[in-house]
């Protein structure tokens, strides 16, 4: 099969930008997940050292109930978004069925439960053991004041394909759970084979795209992140103004931060689940679009 990098990357670009409804979808779920900053500055502020242990151990308490129950309900508005994009950009290659943003959400529905299954299947089993490698990570790092980072560097730098294959397998599974209608166990074998089948096809794709697009990012964010490092330093001085100034600052970096996930997730889901397509259709290259979904 002749696979066609440049046209793979071109019909991202177009249908990432054409079909903004993609973003309005995806960003339910980022939108809740940001729920998680104000949650933490409510404990920050309620927790205070001068009051009993009963009251802050209360604070912390509803802090984890409050984590919780923002965790799960993004993950399953996650899931349900993953779903309806999906949807949508088979329609797309397809070229029928509607896209409206309500259409999607409603014709998406049908396949939830499968999707969740793929989920679930996936983040508790290869996802389990990237958790549980970074928290090691992470806790080595606090304890060793960084080094353990620097000594784990390389390893983490060896995972980096397999985290992208992770990515591509779950992407396949969520596209034949509509395409080929299979269930969520057999979605997942059905990811894994294809991408076993075209490993170095998926890891080009998934680092052209995740490099090309961390890279406009980062020109970006970074004059935004400038003001948000004075931030303590206001705080210690007790400017008003210059606080006044860095919370505006924070007030549109957010926004801008949440569009710009927004974006990056279209990028690289759309540029897989083509990948998925084009590697499973039985016409091989011969694709019909239409100029209205195109």
């Amino acid at each position: 099969m002749n696979f066609d990098y440049g046209n793979i990357l071109t019909r991202t670009l177009q249908i990432s930008w054409k079909h903004k409804v993609f973003w309005g979808i995806l960003s339910v779920p980022v939108i809740v997940s940001f729920a998680m900053i104000p949650v933490m500055f409510l404990f920050l502020y309620f927790f205070e050292e001068n009051q009993t242990s009963e009251i802050n151990a209360l604070v912390t308490l509803g802090f984890f109930f409050f984590t919780f129950i923002i965790v799960i309900v993004s993950t399953i508005l996650q899931v349900f978004a993953l779903s309806a994009v999906t949807l949508g950009i088979v329609r797309v290659d397809k070229g029928e069925g509607s896209l409206k943003f309500i259409d999607l959400l409603q014709d998406s529905r049908e396949y939830f439960w499968r999707q969740l299954g793929v989920f679930m299947i996936i983040q508790l089993s290869v996802g389990l053991i990237f958790t549980v490698f970074f928290a090691f990570v992470f806790a080595a790092t606090m304890v060793t004041m960084g080094l353990a980072s620097l000594c784990l560097q390389p390893i983490i730098i060896l995972l980096t394909p397999l985290m992208f294959l992770v990515i591509g397998v779950l992407e396949a599974a969520h596209t034949a759970v509509i395409t080929e209608n299979l269930s969520a166990w057999d979605a997942v074998k059905r990811g894994f084979e294809i991408v076993r089948d075209h490993i170095w096809k998926y890891i080009i794709i998934t680092v052209i795209v995740y490099f090309g697009v961390t890279v406009v990012s980062s020109f970006l964010t970074f004059p935004m992140l400038i003001p948000l490092m004075g931030f303590p330093i206001f705080a210690e001085s007790g400017s008003e103004m210059l606080m006044g100034v860095t919370a505006l600052f924070a007030c549109i970096f957010f926004p801008v931060m949440i569009l710009i996930s927004v974006i990056s997730q279209t990028l690289l889901k759309v540029s897989l689940d083509l990948t998925y397509l084009r590697l499973t259709h039985k016409g091989e290259n011969q694709v019909i679009f239409s100029e209205t979904n195109a």
